[in-house]
This record gives C-alpha cells, structure tokens and sequence, in this order.
C-alpha cells in the first residue's frame, strides 16, 4: 500500500469518529482531498523561491568540500481542519519543512496520529491559534477553502517571511477576486499566479492564488 492509499484509510477512520469532513467514500477523498492539494505542488515548485535554492546549492556544490544541501524550506499550513493539503503535500516533498497550526486539540492529535502512521518525519504539528504564534515565520503559507481571505490576512500575515507566498486554494469567483485585489493592496501583496483548473469534468472551476509578501512587518 502506497502512503496515498494508506492516507484515504487513516482518514477514513479518524473522520468517523470525529468528523473531519463531509466526504467520506474512497474515490472522493482522492479527487476532492488529495489530488485538490496537490494542484498546490504544482505551484509551489514553480515559485522563484526555489530557484534561490537551487543557485546556492550550485553554488555551493562548486565551492565546498560538503555534500549537496538539500533545497529545504519551510512551509506553514492553517485552518485546514482535515488536514489537507499538509498531509499529500508533505507525503510528496519529505525534504521539505511543514508546519501544521491548529488551536483545537481532537483535531491536532487526529492529524498527529495520521502523520505518524503515515512515516512522516518532516511536519511538526503546533496546537496554538494562528494569530498567537510568534516563533518564527516560514517560506510559504498554505490555506485550503478558507472562505475570508480579510480574516486570513489579519491572524497569519506575520508567519510569512518578507519575500515569503501565500498560496491559497479557492472557487473562481469574480466577486472574490476582487476582495482578493483590495486586500492585497491594503497588505502590500503582489499577486504574482493565478492557477486555474478543474478536479473532473464537470467540476466546478477553481483556482489557487499566491500572494507575495512585498514589506518587511
């Protein structure tokens, strides 16, 4: 059993006891959970943040005696209460760095437990809100069907770097994209993709945006 395979069953089961989400059969949870969260890694690879790494680690390769650094960098995953899309995300990237921030307790031990029985040794799980987390802040933040980006903006802007992206999964929807442009001029953001698409078919049409975070806090 692939780690896909065994993430549908692990879900599965933490969903029935403490209902994560409305979709609960197989094929639904592959289209509307997973393959929905990895339309995120097409995106996120193709940031310029990851040619940065790539011209240091060139770099470094030519001019040191160590071996090859991997090209880490730090993703901060929240208000996705099923866990998606950290869980497929962090189950393609393992070199990456995920960060999972979630206030209610039942939610982060039922992710815990299926992060752990998934092998994943790369996402650290921080049961605090958002707003309250000053720690550090991360490349990149994640956030899946989050219906208020003014809300999102106003308890997570400081957990991204300057420089750093949001990238936020959303329907396509006029009336939203323009909240999304006025918000982004209230908070400095450049909207720097839009990437459209569709899960089957007839699906309905939805989009990730990536924000860039253009100042420093």
């Amino acid at each position: 059993m692939d780690k896909f395979e065994k993430l549908v069953e692990v879900f599965k089961d933490w969903n029935s006891k403490i209902n994560l989400s409305a979709i609960r059969d197989d094929e639904g949870i592959k289209i509307k959970h997973i393959k929905d969260s990895l339309e995120g890694l097409k995106v996120i690879e193709s940031l310029d943040i990851n040619e940065n790494k790539k011209d240091f680690n060139e770099w470094w390769n030519k001019n040191s005696n160590f071996s090859t650094l991997s090209s880490k960098f730090s993703i901060v995953d929240v208000w996705s209460w099923s866990g998606f899309p950290l869980l497929p995300l962090a189950i393609s990237k393992p070199e990456w760095n995920f960060t999972w921030i979630e206030s209610v307790r039942k939610k982060v031990n039922a992710i815990s437990d299926m992060a752990e029985k998934l092998g994943l040794k790369n996402v650290n799980m921080i049961r605090t809100r958002a707003e309250d987390y000053k720690e550090k802040q991360f490349d990149i933040l994640t956030a899946r069907a989050v219906a208020y980006i003014d809300k999102l903006m106003k308890f997570t802007y400081h957990l991204v770097k300057p420089g750093g992206y949001f990238v936020l999964y959303k329907l396509n929807s006029p009336e939203e994209f323009k909240d999304l442009q006025k918000i982004a001029k209230k908070y400095k953001l450049k909207l720097v993709k839009t990437h459209k698409y569709k899960l089957f078919d007839d699906d309905i049409e939805r989009v990730i945006y990536v924000l860039k975070k253009m100042r420093k806090d």
